[in-house]
């Protein structure tokens, strides 16, 4: 399966390398600062070997909080591309246990090819970006020179190969257990998906009770006695970062209800075309769901996160003026949850994009011209960015409520909040390019060569 179709698990491939090796920098750091040498010359230097280890712990965490994420994403995905193949061979006789162990092959296949690549590329980073790193800690220590830990490069394969294995555990489970008919007739349908959705909804709207509770404590901030910029960061992070898990909890209903939204104001102007694109992307609404709850989760915490640490920046100018800020670990964090939720969020769109070639060439013999054709993937990777960035808004209007409330309180009647408007509106257009070039792929040969071999290919 995968030798057949490699050029489809190219994406799953590139995700797993991509996370493996901002995991392996990681690993390399730790493990070079737990060198004996490097602590000889540390204490030789009379610097804390905390100063060197406190930012790429941070780091560390947000990496792997994102990995997990996305890795576990990328495994979930991997198994609903093949679930109409595994049906078939259940169909032919294959037992449970053959398709479940052949699924984890798969998946294992997939996950080894990455994490080499990852372990490989984070290695010949780590020359460079090791010692640089603990050059901006400490410029006055004299180090010695960066050597790779042997176990480094095993620990980041193991650690990559196993998130995503763990990922792909429960939908290899269910592809084994869900009856051929069901797997041939519904793309992601199964009949314990209403209990998996109640649970889902029921966690969200707790998340949701717990940011409400924190948006009205930092009303009573002065109060409390929690005006600080420190105290408003951590209550502004903690509602926004509860906001953001019910978010991304509610994807699918929040996705629905968007593209039901999309679809009735193009329907209602006279845009056909992009609203079959919306038609097109509601009908898909589960996969649309795992490709944009990534995306969501990393745009609304990027955007939080630029919200709290930039409204802290503005009330400690006003309350100190002249106070120097160093955002160097906050721009390295945005930068690793960009890259990885949009390439999980790519790689999502590229895993479901099977079969899109066939679609496209019976859109052609339907009559749709090809810029029609165009229009409508436009219109479908527009919904998809879109309903990204609206869910994404929503923890970050949490965050910035709490930013005004505490700024209020700690400067008097005036109150700072400084909202991400351009980074959000970046990450829109940056997700949609990505969508469309990544679903209009599969339509280059059809529209290139006509419908005729595309649908003699299919059988049609």
């Amino acid at each position: 399966m995968f030798a057949d179709e490699w050029r489809q698990w190219v994406p799953a491939v590139a995700v797993v390398a991509v996370i493996a090796t901002m995991i392996g920098l990681c690993v390399h750091q730790f493990a070079w600062t737990s060198d004996p040498q490097f602590r000889a010359a540390v204490v030789a230097a009379g610097v804390p070997l905390d100063e060197f280890r406190i930012l790429s712990v941070t780091i560390y965490t947000v990496i792997a909080l994102v990995s997990w994420v996305a890795l576990t994403v990328v495994g979930r995905a991997s198994v609903q591309a093949t679930r109409r193949a595994h049906a078939l061979w259940l169909l032919l006789g294959a037992s449970p246990s053959t398709v479940f162990l052949s699924t984890l092959l798969v998946l294992a296949v997939v996950s080894v090819c990455g994490a080499v690549v990852g372990a490989l590329a984070s290695t010949l980073l780590s020359f460079w970006a090791v010692p640089a790193f603990n050059a901006e800690v400490s410029p006055a220590v004299n180090l010695p020179g960066f050597v790779i830990v042997p176990w480094a490069p095993v620990a980041i394969i193991v650690l990559s190969v196993v998130t995503a294995m763990v990922g792909g555990l429960l939908p290899a489970r269910r592809a084994s257990r869900t009856p051929p008919s069901v797997a041939l007739r519904s793309p992601e349908g199964s009949g314990r998906r209403s209990i998996v959705t109640v649970f889902r909804i029921v966690c969200s709207v707790f998340f949701l009770l717990v940011a409400g509770g924190l948006v009205v404590a930092a009303g009573f901030s002065s109060q409390l006695g929690s005006t600080s910029p420190g105290s408003m960061f951590n209550l502004a992070v903690d509602a926004g970062g509860s906001a953001l898990i019910a978010v991304y909890l509610l994807c699918p209903q929040i996705v629905a209800f968007i593209f039901w939204i999309l679809n009735g104001i193009f329907s209602r102007s006279g845009a056909v075309v992009p609203a079959l694109g919306t038609r097109a992307a509601a009908a898909r609404v589960q996969a649309s769901a795992t490709t944009i709850a990534p995306l969501a989760a990393g745009l609304g915490g990027i955007g939080l996160l630029l919200c709290a640490v930039n409204s802290v920046v503005a009330v400690t100018e006003a309350l100190q003026p002249g106070t120097q800020t160093d955002l160097t670990d906050v721009w390295t964090i945005v930068a690793v949850v960009a890259v990885s939720m949009l390439a999980t969020s790519a790689a999502v769109v590229s895993l479901s994009a099977r079969g899109r070639g066939r679609e496209i060439a019976l859109l052609q013999a339907a009559g749709m011209q090809t810029r029609q054709i165009g229009t409508l993937i436009a219109s479908e990777s527009f919904a998809i960015a879109l309903a990204a960035s609206i869910t994404a808004a929503v923890p970050v209007a949490v965050g910035g409520i709490v930013c005004v409330l505490v700024s209020k309180a700690a400067l008097g009647n005036s109150s700072v909040v400084v909202w991400p408007v351009p980074a959000m509106l970046l990450g829109l257009v940056a997700a949609w390019i990505v969508i469309f070039l990544i679903l209009l792929a599969p339509a280059i040969t059809p529209l290139r060569d006509g419908p005729g071999a595309q649908l003699r290919e299919q059988g049609v």
